[in-house]
């Protein structure tokens, strides 16, 4: 009953110096100046448009099998974070009545970070999965940059500093957390299948938008990656030109899928939004199809594309070797993994 109410309602806490520090952060430039516009671009960095083309790049592009642990870790921060949002049910900074301005459009509860933690997942788990090709450059610029999403969010008034600390521990600790697991487990969809299980609790108590497209996110990413695995075998690609067309045709369909969905429905029953657990499930589904779909189906295009690209002379022999002895180097890299799944 008390995290009902909580949830209603929200808790307001603070610890000592945390509304000043957003304070004196706030008072170096306001609404309109230079940091003002610099704090809200690094924050789209932690933004679900940004992460999801940078997932897509690696999946799409350079190599699927690292793209698909990348991809894992951030969902499983995207499912932890609201998860816990509506536990402790923290209200936002600029709710405290302290004089702290909204200077982005946030809703939900605030404690943890999930910018923070999404942030730290992707680019962190980016530089784990890259760790074995000695791209050691990654791991300052993903310091640096999870660093500056959280900063952001405190002079945007949307997280007290606690809120980000702990929302960059939660994506660092998942990030070695999936990458010991991904060993350790025999059979990757264990792992899949464990994170959906617990997942389910969030549908007795969550309140929050952002759990009902992680859930969806989570569901369309296993069905997709078994689908992949069964059936599409697409493979990656080291031409430029080729990754770029991919993670442009890809990000359309997902940003526009998903918002062809909701007008469809819109059209059929305008008023979904007034009934909530209509607009969870259907927010649920929606982003399962259309995850399902970039992860899985849209993959199979690749083919058909490729058949197209040779026949106009765009691809030439010398790069088709590289590019086929690349994804033989990808595929014995993962070859204990594959024969567990199989």
């Amino acid at each position: 009953m008390l995290s009902f109410f909580a949830a209603a309602i929200g808790n307001q806490w603070v610890l000592p110096g945390e509304n000043e520090f957003i304070l004196w952060f706030q008072g170096l430039a306001g609404q309109g100046s230079f940091l003002y516009y610099l704090m809200n671009f690094v924050s789209m960095l932690g933004e679900e448009t940004v992460l999801v083309g940078i997932v897509g790049l690696i999946y799409w592009g350079l190599d699927k099998h690292r793209g698909e642990k990348i991809a894992f870790t951030m969902i499983s921060a995207t499912v932890f974070n609201p998860m816990i949002k509506n536990v402790v049910c923290r209200t936002r900074p600029f709710d405290s009545q302290s004089g702290i301005q909204n200077f982005r459009d946030v809703d939900g509860y605030s404690f943890p970070s999930g910018h923070s933690s999404n942030a730290a997942a992707t680019y962190l788990g980016t530089t784990v999965a890259y760790w074995d090709k000695k791209q050691r450059w990654m791991l300052p610029v993903a310091i640096v940059i999870s660093l500056l999403v959280a900063l952001s969010r405190t002079y945007l008034g949307a997280h007290y500093p606690s809120d980000v600390v702990c929302g960059l521990a939660l994506g660092v600790g998942l990030v070695f957390l999936v990458h010991y697991l991904f060993k350790a487990v025999p059979n990757k969809y264990w792992l899949y299948g464990g994170l959906i299980v617990i997942g389910l609790a969030g549908f007795f108590y969550c309140t929050t938008d952002d759990f009902f497209t992680a859930f969806g996110l989570l569901l369309g990413f296993t069905c997709g990656v078994l689908f992949e695995n069964k059936i599409t075998h697409f493979a990656n690609t080291r031409i430029w030109w080729r990754i770029v067309l991919r993670v442009c045709v890809g990000g359309g369909l997902f940003l526009g899928a998903n918002e062809l969905i909701k007008l469809i429905v819109g059209a059929i029953y305008p008023s979904y939004k007034s009934n909530v657990w209509f607009e969870h499930i259907f927010r649920t589904l929606r982003y399962a199809v259309v995850t399902f779909g970039v992860i899985g189906v849209y993959p199979l295009l690749f083919a058909q594309t490729d058949k197209l690209w040779r026949k106009w002379g765009w691809i030439k022999s010398d790069e088709e070797t590289d590019e086929q002895s690349n994804e033989e180097q990808s595929n014995e890299q993962s070859g204990e993994e594959a024969q567990n799944v199989g």
